[in-house]
């Protein structure tokens, strides 16, 4: 099943950096059984600019990844308001892109049960690569912090280069490790810097700052 993701417009003020639980859980209230759908990845809100504990949303983007056939849940998302940690954000109607495949991926956080450093997370993530049948050379970035629903999660940011076309593709649409629907394990071409807020502008990609 072909896997597109969907990028929404957004509109609004201040959101809490740390806000894939926020998010998720604001999404939920939307669409009834998104918690079931394990083959929908959300990652966190792209802003204009990050400052402290805060991003501001300005003109910025929500993207979705999805199998096509999920596009009638998530199309009438677009024009809806939603509050992502005491902050409203408003929607606008999505665009469709394709999955495109670089040589080089990267994760802004990506989580494992029990991988709390690097050595343990550098296996899972090994191992995930073997199960996918994927073969890259791994880059480890710094070690990051993230609350989810309550409690602390640990994880690292991820570059994943001299990828083939195929496994390009598969890490894309498998994502690695857990919380996918909260921003984490989610790969998107590699650019100049990774995070919240810095994405650089791509081919075939909103011209937003992320």
């Amino acid at each position: 099943m072909s896997v597109i993701d969907l990028v929404y417009p957004a509109r609004g003020g201040g959101v809490p950096l740390d806000h894939g639980y926020a998010l998720f859980s604001a999404l939920s209230h939307r669409l009834p059984g998104l918690h079931e759908r394990k083959d929908v990845g959300i990652f966190n809100l792209r802003g204009t600019r990050a400052s402290g504990k805060s991003l501001l949303v300005g003109h910025g983007t929500l993207r979705v990844r999805c199998p096509t056939e999920a596009l009638p849940v998530w199309m009438p998302l677009g024009g809806s308001a939603i509050e992502v940690g005491g902050g409203e954000v408003t929607l606008g109607a999505p665009r469709v892109f394709p999955l495109e495949a670089p040589v080089s991926l990267s994760s802004r956080l990506v989580t494992f049960k029990n991988a709390v450093d690097d050595a343990s997370f550098r296996s899972a993530v090994q191992r995930t690569l073997t199960t996918l049948e994927c073969e890259a050379t791994v880059h480890v970035g710094r070690r990051r912090v993230v609350r989810i629903a309550g409690k602390k999660v640990i994880g690292y940011g991820l570059t994943l280069s001299n990828l083939s076309a195929c496994a390009s593709v598969t890490l894309q649409e498998q994502g690695m490790g857990g919380r996918r629907h909260m921003g984490c394990g989610l790969f998107l071409p590699t650019r100049l810097r990774v995070g919240v807020g810095s994405w650089q502008r791509g081919p075939r990609e909103l011209a937003s700052p992320a």
